[in-house]
């Protein structure tokens, strides 16, 4: 808070968690049901006799709403985190092939465990994190030309590598569709089976994450202005770089285990906030957690509304929307 007060944001910050407070009511209102908001506090606070109600607002939409809003920030803030790190404004956990990586992980996971009937120590999640990492890697090591990362090498790597672990979870799903058959809707994302249980391994996930970015947010400042300047101030850069990509691809990884690939959120939330707010990482960081997850659940919302009953993936909804900006940040980038 008094890092706050001191860059003078409070207010913004205020009144940022009041609108996420109010669409998080309004969201949980409006669906195939209009649930009205008197009785949306009645039930958060055990008054509403109503059981349909109840169940219909503490048990299917709420925890929808409040995981798509923390879905959201963890995407927003790892994309914010990502585009300093590597300092090119076009890196997100979607073009870098983090969220690739991690989805073939994850459906690996379940063809191994449910199919053939292989017990294993390692989790859905600790899987979506070691493919996410590898393919990130990956990246990162065909887009670099000495000491630089141009945006078209690593454009290209990054659809390279995407396409390649899409191809390997796309021959899964065909090969055991049986037993797989689910795996297709949620590999386009979707937030439509979050329970609270969920919502705490992403609250959970999300204080790491951002603790962590928060003790660095001055080392990253100067590793954004690049490595030379981070030598010069004392900072080993590949070592900063490393343990940042880790976290970040950490979040993600589990993120996309949970609720599939939701592609751009990493991408336009960042940009649009430093065109707005400036780079310094503490304060774009903290703005893309509320921007990215108010998006978020607005695409959330849209996608369970436009055509009710019948549902789009949210993962859709963010590439029409993002698609467009991704674009123009491509050629403004080119102009510059």
């Amino acid at each position: 808070m008094r890092i706050i007060k001191k860059q003078g944001e409070l207010p913004l910050v205020l009144f940022l968690i009041t609108s996420s407070f109010i669409l998080i009511l309004l969201f949980t209102s409006f669906g195939s049901v209009k649930v009205p908001v008197k009785d949306i506090f009645a039930s958060l606070i055990g008054k509403n006799s109503h059981d349909i109600y109840n169940n219909l607002i503490l048990n299917i939409r709420l925890p929808r709403v409040v995981g798509s809003f923390l879905v959201g920030s963890i995407l927003a803030v790892s994309g914010n985190v990502l585009q300093l790190v590597v300092q090119n404004p076009l890196a997100d956990p979607y073009v870098l092939g983090i969220s690739s990586g991690a989805s073939f992980g994850a459906v690996l996971y379940t063809a191994l465990s449910s199919i053939y009937g292989l017990s294993l120590f390692l989790g859905l999640e600790t899987f979506s994190f070691l493919f996410g990492i590898f393919a990130t890697f990956i990246v990162l090591i065909l887009a670099r030309q000495g000491k630089k990362l141009p945006v078209l090498s690593l454009i290209l790597s990054g659809v390279i590598i995407s396409f390649l672990f899409n191809s390997f979870t796309t021959l899964f799903t065909v090969m055991y569709w049986g037993n797989l058959i689910h795996v297709n809707t949620w590999l386009m994302g979707s937030t439509a089976d979050l329970i609270w249980s969920d919502n705490f391994k992403f609250i959970f996930t999300l204080i790491i994450q951002f603790i962590l970015v928060l003790l660095f947010s001055k080392q990253l400042n100067v590793l954004s202005m690049g490595d030379d300047m981070a030598v010069f101030s004392g900072i080993n850069p590949d070592r900063l770089k490393l343990f940042l990509i880790v976290i970040n691809v950490f979040a993600v990884s589990f993120t996309v285990s949970q609720v599939g690939i939701i592609g751009f959120v990493g991408l336009i939330i960042p940009h649009i906030v430093r065109m707005i707010k400036g780079p310094y990482s503490f304060v774009s960081n903290l703005y893309s957690f509320f921007i990215g997850g108010m998006f978020l659940m607005s695409a959330d919302f849209v996608s369970r509304t436009l055509f009710a009953p019948t549902e789009l993936p949210i993962g859709v909804v963010t590439s029409i929307v993002g698609a467009p900006i991704f674009i123009f940040v491509m050629r403004r980038k080119e102009k510059i």
